[in-house]
């Protein structure tokens, strides 16, 4: 047997990766091992124009018309952060996973690593992606543990431009799935939770659902930062649909975001906060085209402040993208997609609340030209525009100042083994 599972990895050494989309060790008897990965750098360009200026008429939750923080950086008053070019590997990664079967009880045990590599830089951290160790089944469903996608993030966005959206600036939960307000990403509903439990049912006619929990490992008298993520989806031939919620405790998604100190309600000790998303994506496939349809509701809530003094509540925004991607019967293929921040309304404990200029909203376009099954070159373009209030932001390099627009252009190779 030792000898068959030798035999075994030294060919698939040699399987080389035009012929084969994985790279794959081990036999079913001593389970087997997957090497891949994905790799798409970029060559791009960043200028952001029309920060608001100071004085201007904006949101409570910014400041007031004499005193607001519009420009953040130390680049005020109104100026904009200096235009760029770069190479990017966006979230580029490698890894491995590999099961093995249990025997008479229908399950396998299932484990994967998989890490970013920052391969423009040479760095990188080990199961930085999704990583874990879990078993699975066909009548019992899978669970996992480990550092791993959320279910809202899994299961909604379905339009990933040609699968080279993670962590590029064509990603549409840049806006969708973030408050709008400012850029930490404590508020955003698009993350990766680590220390976290998972659980999947079996498919039953197209349908599925799952649950996450994400416990507070760091847990004080005053804090518990947990997480909840569940949702439903069902997948056809020729559709796609799923309802999915997220719930955030003690994250202070606001308060993290709102520039104006007196409104904050992350140091004090009595407050807490529930930040919760609730989102309906769906997909419809013709032929070698693709629509798909995004709405969320974001709804940030703060109660149990010790003071009298005005502070933050409560801020609730709808969001909602939409993207076609196209195919066109050779090597060529297109997507655009529209994404929209909404303004929303507002709270606080004392006074009234104005969300004024919060409204945000992105264009992204792709033309991609395939070269194999595994290697295409691409082009993309994305811009982004913020209101006098709002700070969406869609690079990690660097931030608008509030009011800010983006534009950004690349042009890159995507290879997957």
């Amino acid at each position: 047997m030792k000898r068959n599972a030798v035999a075994v990895a030294v060919g698939a050494l040699f399987i080389a990766p035009a012929a084969q989309a994985q790279i794959v060790f081990g036999n079913d008897t001593i389970g087997t091992v997957q090497f891949y990965g994905k790799l798409y750098p970029q060559f791009g360009l960043w200028n952001s124009t029309g920060a608001t200026a100071p004085a201007s008429d904006v949101s409570t939750l910014v400041g007031t018309s004499a005193t607001n923080t519009a420009c953040p950086s130390s680049s005020c008053p109104g100026t904009n952060p200096l235009s760029r070019q770069l190479v990017e590997v966006s979230n580029s990664y490698i890894g491995f996973r590999g099961e093995r079967n249990l025997g008479s009880l229908g399950l396998k045990a299932i484990w994967q690593i998989e890490t970013a590599t920052n391969f423009d830089v040479g760095t990188g951290t080990w199961a930085s992606r999704n990583s874990f160790v879990g078993l699975s089944g066909s009548r019992f469903g899978t669970v996992k543990l480990g550092n791993m996608d959320t279910v809202y993030k899994e299961y909604g966005d379905p339009f990933g431009m040609f699968g080279i959206s993670s962590g590029n600036f064509v990603s549409a939960s840049n806006v969708l799935s973030h408050i709008g307000i400012g850029t930490n990403r404590l508020a955003r509903f698009h993350e990766r939770r680590n220390n976290s439990v998972m659980y999947e049912t079996p498919q039953f006619a197209g349908f599925q659902g799952g649950i996450m929990y994400g416990p507070a490992e760091d847990r004080s008298d005053t804090r518990e930062a947990k997480l909840w993520s569940y949702g439903v989806k069902w997948n056809s031939e020729q559709f796609y649909f799923s309802v999915h919620q997220e719930r955030h405790y003690d994250f202070f998604g606001a308060s993290v975001n709102i520039p104006v100190a007196a409104l904050k309600n992350d140091g004090d000790a009595g407050a807490h906060s529930k930040d919760t998303a609730t989102r309906a994506s769906g997909e419809v496939r013709l032929g070698d085209h693709r629509v798909t349809l995004d709405v969320a509701q974001l709804e940030y809530k703060e109660f149990g402040q010790s003071v009298a003094t005005a502070r933050f509540s409560s801020y609730k925004h709808s969001n909602w993208a939409i993207g076609w991607e196209a195919k066109w019967g050779g090597p060529w293929g297109t997507a655009v997609q529209y994404i929209r921040g909404g303004q929303g309304t507002c709270q606080l404990t004392v006074g009234d609340c104005s969300t004024t200029g919060l409204k945000g909203q992105m264009l992204t376009a792709g033309v991609r030209y395939t070269l194999d099954k595994q290697t295409f070159l691409y082009g993309i373009a994305a811009r982004l525009t913020n209101d006098v209030s709002a700070r969406y932001s869609n690079f990690s390099g660097t931030d608008p100042n509030r009011g800010g627009d983006v534009t950004q252009a690349a042009l890159g190779i995507s290879y997957t083994f």
